[in-house]
């Protein structure tokens, strides 16, 4: 089940250069990467939208939305600005400096939310093999750069 896991989940990130791509064409053309990232947000939103009602979502839902932790609203936000800041970045830089970069910050900085167990992530303590990793995908970045 992990490896099944593993794969998709490699499948997945596979989307967010093509999803970039995406994006960055319809902002092209619409001469507005913040419309781009609208048209991204609203199109998926009536997506989940559809979903969400066809799985009959409990009548608590809002309930329990009101009982989460203000810093658990934030995520939209940064979905946002990802997506926004890529609209614009992928044209200029390329769709692999700028997923080398990105997935460079999310390597690094995972380290850190695994280390000190930050926003309720179960603490996986920093070891040599981890940064060794980490130096590795930007040495990556580095020849990608170059390249």
């Amino acid at each position: 089940m992990r490896y099944f896991l593993m794969i998709w989940v490699f499948l997945l990130g596979c989307l967010m250069p093509i999803q970039a791509s995406l994006n960055a064409k319809l902002g092209s053309f619409l001469k507005a990467p913040l419309m781009a990232a609208l048209v991204n947000f609203v199109v998926g939103g009536c997506i989940l939208l559809v979903v969400v009602l066809g799985m009959r979502t409990p009548n608590n839902l809002l309930q329990a939305a009101k009982e989460a932790p203000l810093y658990a609203w934030i995520g939209g936000s940064i979905g946002a600005v990802f997506v926004s800041s890529i609209i614009f970045l992928v044209p200029r830089l390329g769709s692999a400096l700028s997923f080398a970069l990105i997935i460079l910050g999310q390597l690094a900085f995972s380290l850190v939310i695994d280390h000190f167990g930050l926003l309720g992530i179960q603490v996986q303590p920093v070891n040599w093999g981890r940064i060794f990793g980490v130096l590795l995908i930007l040495a990556g970045v580095l020849v990608i750069q170059k390249f």
